[in-house]
C-alpha cells in the first residue's frame, strides 16, 4: 500500500508541473483484428516496430505507414531486449530454454526471416548491442563479439575501439570498456546488498541509466554522481538529456495504474505525457529522433504519441 499511495502522490505533482512537452498527437496501431502485442521497439529508422507477446515469446515487425505485421519467429523469448541493426536488416534476439534454465541467442535476417546461431545454451546474459554490424555481448564476465550483418563491418570491434556497454551479471552493472569489464555497484553498503535491472548507456556513451531501489538513476560510467529520477521503471533514453519511463502502482499481486512520463537527467523536471485513466500504459521505446514514443496497453494494443519540446 504504501508504494500505491507514493506513486500515486508522484503522479500528483506531476501534473502540477509546468510542461515542457507538447503531445502533439496520439495514434492506436490497428494490427490485425484479434492480434495482441506488447513491448515495441523502434527500429533504427523510425519506420517500423519490434513486437513481441506480453511474456516476450515470438517477435514480428510493424510497418507504422502500412500498419501490416511481419512475423519474423516464434522463438520463446524473441522479444526480451531486442537488438537491431543500424541498416534493419538484422535483429538479434534471445532463445530461452525454460527448462534447461539455458539461454541462446540468434541472428534473424529481417528479409528472410533466416535464423543463424550466435551462441547456444548457456546459462545467462542481458543486453545485446550491434556496432557496425557485429553484435556484442557477455557470457562469464568476458565480452564477446559476432559479425552479423551481410555488409563488411566499416570498423571493427576490438578493446581499442572504446564502444562503451553495460549489462547486469548476479543483478550487478558491469560496464565494458576498452574489452576491459568493471563491475559497478554505487549503493551496495556492507549492510545492504544492491541489485541493478534496466540498464543502458546514454546515445553520447558518457552515462549510464538503470532501475535500483525501485528508482531510476542515472550516473557515469563509473556509478559516481548519481542522480535519482523517481519511481521511474522501464526507462529509455531520449537524446543524452531526458528520460522517458512508466510510473506505476501496484497492490503487491498486479499493477493497477501506469502512466508514461519524461524526466531530464538532472532530475529537476518531470512530465506526465499520457492521460491519466484505467488503462495501463507500459513499457515505452522513443524513436531515433526523439518525436515519437510508443508504448502498449494491457489489453495488447499499442499506441504511438507525438511530441514536440516546447
Amino acid at each position: 500500500m504504501k508504494k500505491l499511495l507514493s506513486s500515486i502522490a508522484v503522479l500528483a505533482v506531476l501534473s502540477a508541473q509546468a510542461q515542457q512537452f507538447e503531445v502533439v498527437s496520439m495514434q492506436r496501431l490497428k494490427v490485425g483484428n484479434q492480434m495482441e502485442t506488447f513491448h515495441p521497439v523502434f527500429t533504427p529508422d523510425g519506420n517500423s516496430l519490434m513486437v513481441t507477446s506480453e511474456g516476450y515469446d515470438g517477435l514480428g515487425i510493424i510497418d507504422l505507414e502500412s500498419q501490416e505485421f511481419t512475423k519474423l519467429t516464434d522463438m520463446a523469448g524473441a522479444g526480451y531486449k531486442v537488438a537491431i541493426s543500424a541498416d534493419g536488416s538484422t535483429v538479434v534476439a534471445h532463445q530461452i530454454h525454460g527448462l534447461e534454465q539455458k539461454v541462446s541467442l540468434y541472428s534473424i535476417d529481417v528479409a528472410t526471416k533466416a535464423a543463424t546461431p550466435i551462441v547456444k545454451n548457456v546459462e545467462h546474459f542481458n543486453n545485446v548491442d550491434i556496432v557496425d554490424g557485429v553484435a556484442m555481448y557477455a557470457v562469464g564476465g568476458k565480452m564477446m563479439t559476432k559479425q552479423v550483418t551481410k555488409e563488411a563491418a566499416t570498423k571493427a570491434i576490438t578493446p581499442t575501439r572504446g564502444h562503451v556497454f553495460v549489462t547486469e551479471e548476479d543483478l550487478k552493472l558491469v560496464v565494458y570498456r576498452n574489452g576491459e569489464a568493471s563491475i559497478v555497484d554505487p549503493f551496495s553498503t556492507p549492510e545492504y546488498d544492491a541489485q541493478y535491472c534496466w540498464s543502458s548507456v546514454s546515445p553520447n556513451g558518457k552515462k549510464l541509466l538503470f532501475v535500483s531501489k525501485n528508482n531510476a538513476f542515472v550516473t557515469d560510467l563509473d556509478g559516481s554522481n548519481a542522480v535519482d529520477l523517481g519511481p521511474i521503471h522501464a526507462p529509455v533514453w531520449r537524446g543524452n538529456d531526458h528520460v522517458v519511463g512508466m510510473v506505476d502502482s501496484d497492490d503487491c499481486h498486479e499493477i493497477l495504474t501506469s502512466e508514461i512520463v519524461i524526466v531530464d537527467v538532472e532530475g529537476s523536471f518531470v512530465q506526465q505525457l499520457t492521460e491519466t485513466s484505467s488503462d495501463l500504459k507500459m513499457y515505452p521505446s522513443v524513436s531515433p529522433d526523439g518525436s515519437k514514443i510508443a508504448y502498449h496497453t494491457s489489453d495488447g494494443s499499442i499506441y504511438i504519441m507525438n511530441i514536440k519540446q516546447k
